[in-house]
C-alpha cells in the first residue's frame, strides 16, 4: 500500500512509483488513491472489493493504477474499502464494496458509478462504509450504512442515494471516521453524530447520536478530522485538539486515557491541518513538515521507528 512496488513496510517515508502531477491524496484501510493532472485519478494497494476502481478485486497492486473512466475530478476520498470522487458540477462518482450511492447497489463496483441526484457538493468524504458530502450552501448530506447514526438523518436505516442532514447550516468542512462523522462550521464550532462508544462525538457522553450533537467547549475549530474511533480538531492559533479512543496514545496527550471532550495535543503550535488513521493521527505544520502521534507500527508514524509515542514526533526528512 505504500505505492512502491514492494510489500515491505517502511518507518520512513519512501517515493510512489511512477506517480508526478498529484494535486490531492488520501487514504483508506488499505489503499491509497490520488487525483492527477486532468482530473484522473490514481489508486494503489489492497483491492479486494474494486476499492481501486480498474475493474478488478480479489487482488493488490503495489504501484499506482488508473481508475476507469475518472476525469475531471476535482477532490477524491478513500474509506475503508470503499472510493469516491467529486467531479465537473459537484457531482461524485463512487467505487468499491458496499453502498456506492447509485440508489440501487449494495453489493458495490469495481468501476465508478454516478451518485444519483448529487449536484454542487463541494466536498466528500468516506467513513468506514458510509460517504458525505458538503453541500455549496453549507448542508450535508450522507449515504451507505447507518447502524449507529451516521449519516446523520434521525434514523439507523441504510440509505442508496444521498439523504440530508437535518438541521445542519453553515458546514465549512466535513469528515467521517469509521462510524461517526463531523462538520466544522463557520462559527468554529464542531457537531459530530453517529457511533460513540469511546466519546469520538466529543459531547462528553458515550451515547450514540442520530443527529448533530454539538462538540463540547469546543471554538475557533478551521477543521475537523473524524478517525477511526478518535477526532482531532485543527484551531485558529495551531494547536490541536482531541477526543475519543486513545488505547494508542493516538490524542497526543501524554496519555493512553481516552477523553469524551476535547484534550490538547502537546506541543502543537503551529498545525495547518490533521488527519487521523485508526490508531494514530498526523498534522501538517506550517513549515511544510509533517508530526505524528500514536501506534507506530509497522512505521506508522515516518520517524524511522516502530516505537508508540503518545505525543507528536517528526517525520524523518519529510
Amino acid at each position: 500500500r505504500l505505492g512502491n512496488g514492494s510489500i515491505t513496510s517502511s518507518s520512513t517515508p519512501v517515493m510512489v512509483s511512477g506517480l508526478t502531477g498529484a494535486t490531492a491524496i488520501s487514504a483508506g484501510s488499505h489503499h491509497t488513491c490520488a487525483l492527477v493532472a486532468n482530473g484522473a485519478i490514481k489508486c494503489w494497494g489492497a483491492n479486494f472489493y474494486g476499492e481501486l476502481g480498474n475493474g478488478k478485486s480479489f487482488d493488490i497492486s503495489t504501484t499506482p493504477v488508473d481508475v476507469i473512466g475518472i476525469t475531471g475530478a476535482t477532490a477524491i476520498a478513500a474509506g475503508a474499502t470503499h472510493t469516491c470522487a467529486l467531479v465537473a458540477g459537484g457531482s461524485a462518482k463512487c467505487w468499491g464494496s458496499g453502498i456506492v450511492g447509485d440508489g440501487s447497489t449494495t453489493t458495490g463496483s469495481t468501476t465508478p458509478v454516478d451518485v444519483t441526484g448529487l449536484t454542487g457538493a463541494t466536498a466528500i468524504t468516506d467513513g468506514g462504509g458510509h460517504t458525505c458530502a458538503l453541500t455549496a450552501a453549507g448542508g450535508v448530506v450522507c449515504w451507505g450504512y447507518n447502524a449507529f447514526g451516521q449519516l446523520g438523518d434521525g434514523t439507523t436505516t441504510d440509505a442508496l442515494a444521498p439523504t440530508t442532514v437535518p438541521g445542519l447550516t453553515g458546514a465549512i468542512a466535513i469528515s467521517a471516521g469509521d462510524e461517526h462523522t463531523c462538520a466544522t462550521l463557520t462559527d468554529g464550532s464542531v457537531k459530530c453524530w453517529g457511533h460513540n462508544i469511546y466519546g469520538q462525538l466529543g459531547n462528553a457522553t458515550t451515547t450514540d447520536a442520530l443527529a448533530p450533537v454539538d462538540v463540547t467547549g469546543l471554538s475557533g475549530a478551521t477543521a475537523a478530522d473524524a478517525a477511526g474511533a478518535h477526532t482531532c480538531a485543527v484551531m485558529a492559533d495551531g494547536a490541536v485538539k482531541c477526543w475519543g479512543r486513545n488505547i494508542y496514545g493516538q490524542l497526543g496527550n501524554a496519555t493512553t486515557t481516552g477523553s469524551l471532550t476535547p484534550v490538547d495535543v502537546i506541543g502543537m503550535t503551529d498545525a495547518t491541518l490533521v488527519t487521523g488513521g485508526s490508531s494514530h493521527t498526523c498534522a501538517l505544520i506550517a513549515d511544510g513538515g509533517v508530526r505524528c502521534w500514536g501506534s507506530n507500527a509497522p512505521g506508522l508514524l515516518g520517524n524511522g521507528s516502530t516505537t508508540e509515542s503518545h505525543t507528536p514526533v517528526d517525520v524523518t526528512g519529510l
